[in-house]
């Protein structure tokens, strides 16, 4: 048999179910499921894999072999040293010839796309695995996972009241984003986690009532790791507005939340809600705040309840587009895996569409379009970059501009803004800038080739703290927090010497 399913969804306790049922019917002279995985069947040295292999074959009889991740035998791109190929080759032959076959049942499990290239990649497997014998355990629905829950906590003694119910629901939402889901084991795992944390809290109470040994409440339910403090949920917004200058970015931000909240209210009455394109290209010079952006952005869609996690993946070429043909997909797809609930981040995105026709930057592209297709709702793609190259991105993939409608330009600082950035970076470390200090700081941004925009000014700053650090030791007294003109005017003839340096 062939279970495939994500993780959570049974496939273990439905191969001891069949177990079971093929003893009763007569057709297996034992009931007992031995279990097992890569590491148990594949060696590390010639011949080894052979005896482990058919070690777990003789245990089996009588009975049913249960391989989990079973498509992990086969590494995609496995070098001559992996004997996963030669555990499958092994089964095979134990199953069909020989003393041992037909003396035991093989159950193989794992991922639905995994197990299926899996199959195809070696026809003896796909032979003797017809497609009457595959069967499919999908996700459980939330009522599902809520029955789930509610029998663990009757198991163990508990009930769940309303207030907790929405909570454990809510917490499940924030789980399931992607295939690793944990499904039915995580709906216990929340309940077994709630009965730890009121075990650990009546330990501290004097005064314990009958409810506290029989309801789990909201608070028992939201886990160490889930807050449900507001203020939290409202500081991405304060951060993007506590940031020096874009203040087009912002109100463009702004106003998509305000859409955002809008269109949610409008669902939650029944009215039709318009189509939320949230995926978006920054455009602008490095140093701008893009990458800061994009992780509060994260963050404001996850407060709004679009994202479930709110984290953001930030990547470039390198971590999309593989060497060899037929690896740039698996890898693409591996690191979108990676963003589900978040935000993916592609800096300098043009470099996808740059290089030869045999480039495999287009295979990169297809697939991210292909994948935000199917994840619609689970995914939100950043693509990033100077604004001249990302429109020539957009142009040559009509699948691309279709999907980023919506442009935020990142312009570059201006003197003042720069040294406001300055200046706090020296209060971060507790050091102050005095008048001339910054007077000096403003001329030397308005007259030097400022290009890394913030970097550059934080880079000051540190370079600040390297000249007062000189200049103290070698008066061998002076104030350690303070920073003066002469570190200002040191500071910015350093830079202004790299910068030419560079320039050559």
């Amino acid at each position: 048999m062939i279970l495939t399913g994500n993780p959570g969804t049974g496939k273990t306790m439905l191969a001891r179910m069949l177990a079971k049922i093929y003893h009763h019917l007569g057709i297996l002279p034992r009931d007992e499921v031995l279990e097992a995985d890569r590491s148990q069947l594949v060696g590390a040295y010639v011949g080894q894999t052979e005896e482990k292999t058919m070690h777990l074959v003789k245990e089996a009889v009588g009975g049913v072999l249960f391989i989990d991740e079973a498509y992990s035998l086969r590494r995609e791109g496995m070098s001559g040293n992996d004997f996963g190929q030669t555990a499958v080759d092994t089964l095979v032959s134990a199953m069909t010839s020989g003393e041992y076959a037909g003396s035991f049942a093989i159950i193989l499990a794992g991922y639905p796309e995994e197990m299926r290239q899996f199959l195809h990649s070696n026809p003896g497997l796909r032979s003797r695995f017809p497609e009457s014998n595959h069967i499919h355990l999908p996700d459980y629905s939330m009522k599902e996972l809520t029955q789930i829950a509610e029998k663990t906590a009757i198991d163990n003694d508990f009930m769940l009241n309303d207030a907790s119910r929405r909570v454990l629901q809510e917490r499940l939402e924030k789980e399931q984003v992607d295939e690793t889901f944990g499904n039915g084991r995580t709906a216990k795992n929340i309940i077994m986690d709630a009965i730890f944390q009121k075990g650990s809290k009546i330990g501290e109470k004097t005064d314990v009532s009958v409810e506290d040994y029989s309801i789990l409440t909201p608070e028992d339910m939201s886990g160490s790791a889930f807050s449900l403090d507001e203020d939290a949920r409202k500081e991405p917004m304060i951060k993007l507005e506590e940031m020096i200058g874009l203040q087009e970015v912002k109100n463009e931000l702004k106003k998509l939340a305000s859409f955002i909240s809008v269109q949610k209210k409008r669902k939650e009455e029944g009215a039709p809600s318009v189509p939320l394109q949230l995926h978006t290209v920054f455009t602008g010079e490095a140093g701008t705040g893009k990458t800061t952006v994009a992780k509060l952005y994260a963050g404001i869609l996850k407060e709004m309840g679009f994202l479930k996690r709110g984290h953001t993946i930030v990547c470039g070429r390198s971590d999309l587009v593989a060497e060899y043909t037929g690896q740039t997909a698996v890898k693409t797809r591996k690191k979108i895996r990676e963003a589900l609930g978040g935000v993916l981040f592609i800096d300098e995105a043009y470099a996808l569409a740059t290089g030869s026709r045999s480039d495999f930057g287009k295979e990169a592209l297809d697939t991210l379009v292909e994948e935000m297709t199917k994840h619609d709702e689970n995914l939100v793609v950043i693509l990033s970059g100077y604004a001249g190259p990302m429109d020539h991105l957009l142009e040559i993939n009509p699948g691309l501009r279709s999907r980023f409608k919506k442009t935020f330009y990142f312009p570059p600082y201006s003197a003042e803004e720069l040294l406001e950035i300055t200046r706090l970076k020296t209060k971060e470390y507790g050091y102050t800038c005095t008048e001339a200090a910054l007077d000096v700081l403003k001329n030397a941004y308005e007259r030097m080739d400022t290009s890394g925009n913030a970097r550059f000014a934080e880079d000051m700053a540190e370079e600040m703290f390297q000249q007062q650090a000189g200049r103290v030791m070698d008066a061998a007294e002076g104030n350690l927090h303070e920073l003066n003109e002469t570190d200002a005017k040191k500071a910015a003839a350093y830079k202004e010497k790299e910068s030419i340096k560079g320039d050559r």
